[in-house]
């Protein structure tokens, strides 16, 4: 009952008869006391690698050698049939001309969005817009249709720096929300990214992604700049650390991929104990190492420690 409550609130246009059917995945939610590390491992040519174990992983904080206190493979093909996707515009970034072809982009995503037990909500940065979510197309198409770009967009990525503190907030709020819901759980971020140049936004950056590693909550990140741009390289970094970081992936654009709601076919989840680190709220560097050559991992490289006075 207090789980019905809960999607109610979130989610205005959420069937919940439906979604009531269907067990939550419960592997996706954190235990307490565990930092997790979302891994893709890749071979040569890109594909998943299948078939590891907890003793195939070695993990490094902050250089020395961590213990793994869980271990899971996370497949699509076993995860619960419904998955939740958030389309995110950052509409304090996206100018009018980007806003127009993110708009168009997700309204191409939302075919494979909404699938067989697909659900689908399209929300703003500014918190302007929350459709919640919903299977209806028709619905969906007239959010998209409701959302403007906002007048300081025009004026950069990085005019406004003092707002980005509140966009990883942002997005960290978005993912917690979702961790309450049942099956598979996507945000996607279309954005011409932004950057990170001051310790509090770097800060900042790290926390969001913890809570949304923390959240089970998958991050995809599409960069909606045109290849010309000057900034792009700069901005493609902090776009790619926060999918690399969650499990999700990366798209350069500005060209829609094909993979825009692809959720991981193949992800390892490895946790380590809070109990093995200092709570000093200090951040902590991570490195993944997998012990069959030729493959490679793709995991995130940092967090913060929790703060003792907390």
């Amino acid at each position: 009952m207090l789980f019905l409550r809960f999607l109610a609130l979130i989610s205005p246009l959420l069937s919940l008869a439906a979604i009531a059917q269907t067990a939550p995945d419960f592997e996706l939610n954190v235990p307490p006391g565990h930092i997790r590390i979302p891994v893709l491992v890749t071979d040569k040519q890109g594909r998943p690698v299948s078939g590891l174990h907890a003793d195939d992983f070695k993990i490094f904080d902050n250089g020395k050698p961590a213990p793994i206190a869980a271990f899971l493979a996370l497949s699509t093909a076993s995860s619960a049939a419904a998955h939740f996707t958030v389309f995110y515009l950052d509409d304090r970034h996206l100018t009018l001309e980007q806003m127009n072809s993110a708009k168009q982009n997700v309204d191409a995503a939302l075919p494979a969005a909404l699938d067989s037990n697909g659900y689908v909500a399209i929300v703003t940065g500014t918190g302007s817009v929350n459709s919640g979510f919903s299977r209806d197309p028709g619905l969906l198409r007239q959010t998209l249709a409701s959302i403007h770009a906002t007048p300081f967009a025009a004026q950069g990525t990085s005019a406004h720096n003092f707002d980005l503190i509140g966009i990883y907030a942002s997005l960290a709020d978005y993912a917690s929300r979702m961790s309450k819901l049942p099956g598979r759980r996507l945000l996607v971020l279309l954005s011409p990214g932004f950057s990170v140049d001051f310790p509090e936004i770097r800060s900042a950056a790290a926390v969001s992604i913890d809570r949304i590693v923390q959240s089970g909550v998958v991050l995809n990140a599409f960069n909606t700049q045109d290849s010309t741009s000057v900034t792009r390289s700069e901005d493609d970094i902090v776009l790619e650390e926060l999918s690399s970081a969650t499990g999700g992936s990366f798209f350069p654009g500005p060209s829609l991929p094909p993979a825009l709601t692809q959720y991981p076919e193949l992800l390892y989840l490895l946790d380590i104990p809070l109990s093995a680190i200092r709570a000093d709220g200090s951040s902590h560097q991570l490195k993944v190492v997998i012990s069959q050559p030729g493959n490679h991992a793709r995991a995130r490289k940092k967090f913060v420690a929790p703060s003792s006075a907390k």
